[in-house]
């Protein structure tokens, strides 16, 4: 005889039930009470109801409490209990029914054309319990239809469901179902236009996904019929064995819901259960930790009677510290993870991928993959397998993503002309330049996966000069960040290191050195981000990926070409966005401010013959102490004068400078620069709250020929 659950409080602010913080899978206290109810067969069903039903709170009811109630009015009348609920349960049960009707009305002929492609089929969860009559249609809700298919067969299996009218749910490109998927998960959902789900499955667990892992479980399937489909179910035994690991995941929308159907399984539901081949599959699968603590929690809320042999085997084969810590990993809400629960449960992850069916992981074994998952090869990898590992191919780790990338660049990829935009917010584009390390596209544009990306973009035309990269990123900001970085590399040359406020970066200049892509037919491009993290890391969200910033748009092209003798304006409309480097403020009517030390602009001149002369017009910041401001002009790193603006100085002030040969590179490139010491801001000054740190108002430049001696 079980004890009786206690109440320990009220329920949380959300849902009823919940607890404000609920940290793991198991149901709270007023669920466990709802349970005992709804399963047990005496007085202590009695109990439990008298005891929840002063809390019960029908408005507040969530999914899995919802779906307990038509077989919580059954075991009650049952029990010969009345109670004015009653009625608003039977209404639960009829729509229950009827929504059970349409999902099965449009999902089981999808699942009949699987089988006339040729393609075994076999119900899991939901679909299994109500086939061959085993349940009331009204007694078990379903959001979907979950059906498995040979895991060779998963990339045919998707051909039949889009033949079908369905498509992806999340609008997940079905080329990352079918190549990145399976790195993460056992199944994907796809729906019709009223969102109607079937979960297409090529594993039956996230404990196995090795080759040859659903053997055994096919061999065992029982043919079953439902709604005048022939498929199969799971046995009995490796049915239960599902719903227990299934249900001991943290997921972030809690269910209790297979609290319910393991007991009705075990219970005999769709036949008697072998027990020694649940140990067995338990042993194989390195999961008696988690069926153990399953099974044990049947039998305190539901009476389920277990063999007591089987128990102790179970604990016995489950007693290993690793397994033991992983199943508290699962159950944990990722956000509340430590760094060693996290590695492990990416380490167990790659395991369950790589290694054999019933194979130990020996410590030899365990490193060799762990080596293989973090790419280390040599000693000198080792500091970099901290965290990420080397970059590559399938890092970082992730449970809930795969990274983008095979490491070679993809065949069919289109030389990019000059100027040509690439949108990274379009999943195609994504595989088609992304070496590795970007996660699938969302939104705006596509994170980088950890602490590098790499992409490889072919060229119509290979470059004969410098060339400029346009770049507009967002950093992962937010949770004590205030700022992020970014490096840039191109074809192996260190190219920018630049900060990312919360700002952003829109339409970023960046100079790719001539020496690094003057020649080549493609661009090498390494985004290195060596402060990413997680959402779940920072306690943001339940999210594990590792990110690092938020790639949106890409454009290279060559720098804007000046004829010598024109004259470039600045602010509002003057399209001087297109040879800003870094270091500018917004524009403004008159002008634009420089921003911090150090403001560029990157020019290619055209007829650079015969001494030349470089003006420029601007209006320093002195603030309201009446300073005096350095500014330190050069061109193509060469200095040509030191600047000093005081209070004398009659505005605006135009520069007239030297331009020498030698400061012009040999395509006529010209990287203008204005060195700016100790800036001031606004806000600093006492003048207004503005807090950019201004140094010059530049109005226009020009290149001219000389025509006198200065």
């Amino acid at each position: 005889m079980t004890a009786e659950p206690s109440v320990v409080g009220a329920a949380g602010a959300g849902a009823w039930g919940a607890l404000a913080e609920q940290r793991d899978v198991w149901p709270t206290p007023l669920q466990e009470l709802l349970l005992c109810a709804a399963l047990l067969d005496d007085e202590r069903a009695v109990s439990a109801w008298r005891r929840v039903r002063a809390h019960l709170d029908i408005p507040r009811l969530d999914g899995a409490s919802i779906a307990l109630l038509p077989l919580l009015r059954k075991n009650l009348i049952a029990l010969g209990l009345d109670d004015e609920l009653l009625p608003v349960f039977k209404g639960v049960h009829r729509f229950t029914w009827a929504r059970n009707q349409m999902l099965l009305n449009r999902m089981l002929p999808v699942v009949a054309e699987l089988e006339r492609a040729g393609i075994s089929t076999l119900l899991l969860k939901g679909a299994a319990l109500l086939a061959d009559s085993r349940m009331n249609a009204g007694m078990r809700s379903m959001n979907d239809v979950d059906v498995l298919v040979p895991t060779g067969m998963r990339s045919r299996a998707i051909d039949v469901l889009i033949s079908a009218g369905l498509e992806p749910v999340g609008d997940v490109p079905i080329w990352y179902i079918a190549e990145y998927a399976p790195r993460f998960v056992p199944s994907h959902g796809f729906r019709d236009e009223d969102d109607r789900q079937l979960d297409l499955h090529w594993h039956v667990l996230h404990a196995s996904c090795q080759p040859g892992a659903d053997k055994d479980f096919w061999a065992a399937a029982v043919t079953a019929e439902l709604a005048g489909v022939r498929t199969r179910c799971l046995c009995p035994a490796d049915e239960l064995l599902l719903v227990i690991l299934h249900g001991l995941r943290w997921n972030a929308i809690p269910t209790y819901r297979w609290v319910v159907d393991a007991a009705l399984l075990a219970r005999g539901v769709s036949g008697a259960v072998d027990f020694d081949r649940i140990l067995e599959q338990a042993r194989r699968r390195r999961v008696a930790a988690s069926v153990a603590a399953g099974l044990a929690y049947l039998n305190k809320v539901a009476d389920v009677t277990v063999p007591e042999t089987t128990l102790r085997a179970l604990r016995s084969a489950g007693s290993s510290r690793l397994e033991r810590f992983e199943f508290r990993a699962q159950m944990t809400e990722p956000r509340r993870r430590g760094a060693l629960q996290r590695e492990l449960v990416y380490h167990e992850q790659y395991l369950r991928r790589e290694l054999p069916l019933g194979v130990r992981p020996t410590i030899r074994r365990r490193i060799a993959l762990e080596r293989r998952r973090l790419g280390v090869e040599r000693p000198r990898d080792l500091r970099r397998a901290i965290g990420d590992g080397v970059p590559g191919p399938g890092r970082p780790s992730s449970e809930m993503a795969a990274a983008i990338g095979t490491g070679v660049p993809e065949r069919s990829a289109t030389p990019i002309a000059l100027g040509e935009p690439i949108a990274l917010d379009r999943a195609e584009v994504v595989r088609r330049y992304c070496l590795y390390g970007l996660w699938r596209p969302e939104g705006a544009g596509a994170w980088i996966a950890g602490r590098e990306a790499r992409l490889s973009l072919p060229l119509a035309r290979a470059a004969s000069t410098s060339l400029v990269l346009e770049l507009s990123a967002d950093g992962f900001l937010g949770a004590g960040r205030p700022r992020q970085r970014l490096d840039l590399s191109v074809n192996g040359a260190a190219a920018a290191a630049l900060t990312i406020d919360s700002g952003g970066l829109r339409k970023q200049l960046i100079v790719l050195p001539k020496a690094a892509v003057a020649g080549t037919d493609s661009l090498d491009l390494v985004f290195g981000t060596p402060d990413a993290t997680s959402p779940a890391v920072l306690g943001i969200d339940d999210d594990d990926r590792r990110v690092g910033v938020l790639l949106r748009r890409l454009l290279v092209r060559e720098p804007r070409v000046f004829q010598v003798g024109g004259e470039l304006a600045f602010g509002e409309g003057s399209g001087d966005e297109q040879m800003l480097l870094g270091g500018w403020s917004h524009p403004e009517p008159s002008g634009r401010w420089t921003e911090g030390e150090l403001a560029q602009v990157l020019l290619r001149l055209e007829g650079a013959s015969g001494p030349l002369d470089l003006e420029f017009e601007a209006t320093p910041f002195l603030g309201s102490s009446g300073r005096s401001l350095q500014v330190e002009v050069s061109a193509n790193q060469h200095s040509l004068r030191s600047v000093t603006y005081d209070d004398t100085t009659v505005y605006p002030w135009a520069a007239r400078i030297p331009l020498p040969a030698t400061a012009i590179g040999a395509e006529g490139e010209l990287l203008l620069s204005w060195r700016i010491r100790d800036p001031l801001s606004p806000s600093a000054e006492g003048i207004s709250e503005d807090e950019r740190r201004l140094g010059l108002l530049l109005r226009r430049v020009a290149v001219t020929r000389r025509t006198d001696e200065l």
